[in-house]
């Protein structure tokens, strides 16, 4: 395959290929007796030259794909599709309370000041700095909030953060006896999770006003979900109003999702919901937008094991644990607004977490009683979550 670049998208020549052009030319150089094995002083000399060509041809093939957004990755992935309004999703820290007892006047710098180091804590695990610096006025006892050093879902347990990162004189005791108050944080959106959204992003300009309003609120930062159901007739369908749409969101702020909501639905469509979120309109006036919250509903799952290694011998605790967490992440569940469970959703997950294991009897439910291959959620805004407790297997 020659090195060019036309209608095809750029084509680079294999190492093999470069290994026999420069065989060849050798031979008609030198004669086509000479020893040009890789073994030989020529044939090593040949594979120096191949690997230095496919280096450079490796590096022009990563800068050609670069200007996908299907191939590229990291910085170039978000500049790319900025040019569509995608803007990534920033990771955020965990924060939870922490009781801090004093025996005397002191105060204890935060992250909002940067003269002083910050107080820390810690648990076993992770180191927690003080959000907002906090001055005792004497011996006491006052609940303060700290942030987890590392970014992301962080789950603190009760009773736990009980050492002093940075111990300060008249700081006698810290805990945490209550979790109460804790707000997990999230990693940075992913490179898979930005081209999906980067996908979707191009409904904006659909003129039904169901995947328009659809597509600007999941192009929202932190809406991790977001559906639209339209009612397009003369009559209601269910609670929903005759011409209106229905917008289920998961995350986001109320004023921007009212106002995706106003900027892409059709005149004259009312927006229902259980919620609702005044914008003003470039004239000035009011206009009052609906939507709901996804609701989150349980799932129940029962399946059992079987080893394909004899004297195989299964942790069912740890298995159920290891599936509850992989339909998990960052926070959000697997299932999506009124998508379905299945059996094969966990199938394909048990087979990453122990691919020793074969799934027997596997069904799922929505009332822990009656079970089956399938299971839809209540309506259009509930999703499904799993639970450790709510997973059965024997």
């Amino acid at each position: 395959m020659p090195n060019q670049l036309d209608a095809n998208g750029l084509q680079v020549a294999t190492a093999d290929e470069e290994t026999l052009a420069l065989q060849t030319g050798l031979k008609d150089i030198y004669g086509q007796d000479i020893n040009v094995a890789s073994s030989s002083p020529d044939g090593q000399n040949i594979g120096i030259f191949v690997q230095a060509c496919q280096d450079i041809l490796d590096l022009l093939v990563a800068i050609y794909n670069m200007f996908s957004v299907e191939s590229c990755y990291g910085v170039l992935l978000q500049q790319l599709v900025a040019l569509n309004g995608i803007t990534p999703q920033e990771g955020t820290y965990t924060t939870t309370p922490v009781d801090i007892t004093a025996d005397r006047a002191l105060t204890l710098p935060g992250l909002d000041q940067s003269t002083a180091t910050p107080f820390q804590v810690k648990d076993s695990n992770n180191t927690w700095t003080l959000v907002s610096s906090y001055s005792f006025a004497g011996a006491g006892t006052q609940a303060l909030i700290f942030q987890c050093t590392v970014m992301g879902a962080v789950t603190p347990l009760p009773n736990t953060i009980t050492i002093q990162g940075t111990p300060t004189l008249g700081v006698t005791v810290v805990n945490n006896p209550t979790v109460t108050g804790t707000v997990e944080g999230q990693l940075e959106e992913t490179d898979v999770s930005i081209r999906m959204r980067h996908g979707k992003s191009f409904k904006l300009a659909a003129t039904g006003p169901a995947d328009a309003v659809e597509a600007a609120l999941l192009s929202l930062t932190g809406v991790t979900d977001a559906i639209v159901a339209e009612n397009d007739t003369g009559s209601p369908i269910g609670s929903q109003p005759a011409h209106s749409i229905w917008c289920g969101v998961v995350g986001g702020a109320a004023a921007d999702i009212a106002q995706a909501i106003y900027s892409k639905k059709g005149p004259g469509c009312y927006s229902y919901g259980g919620i609702s979120e005044i914008i003003v309109r470039e004239n000035g006036q009011p206009a009052t937008m609906r939507y709901d919250v996804g609701v989150a509903e349980r799932l129940y799952v029962q399946f059992g094991v079987l080893p394909t290694v004899t004297g195989l011998v299964f942790d069912k605790v740890l298995l159920a644990q290891q599936l509850a967490a992989a339909m998990t992440t960052n926070g959000q569940s697997y299932w999506k607004m009124s998508q379905q469970a299945t059996i094969g959703d966990i199938v394909r997950a048990m087979y990453i977490i122990e691919p020793r294991a074969i799934v027997t009897g596997a069904g799922v439910s929505d009332d822990g009683a009656t079970y089956g291959d399938n299971v839809s959620p209540t309506s259009t805004i509930y999703y499904f979550t799993l639970a450790v407790g709510d997973i059965a297997i024997s």
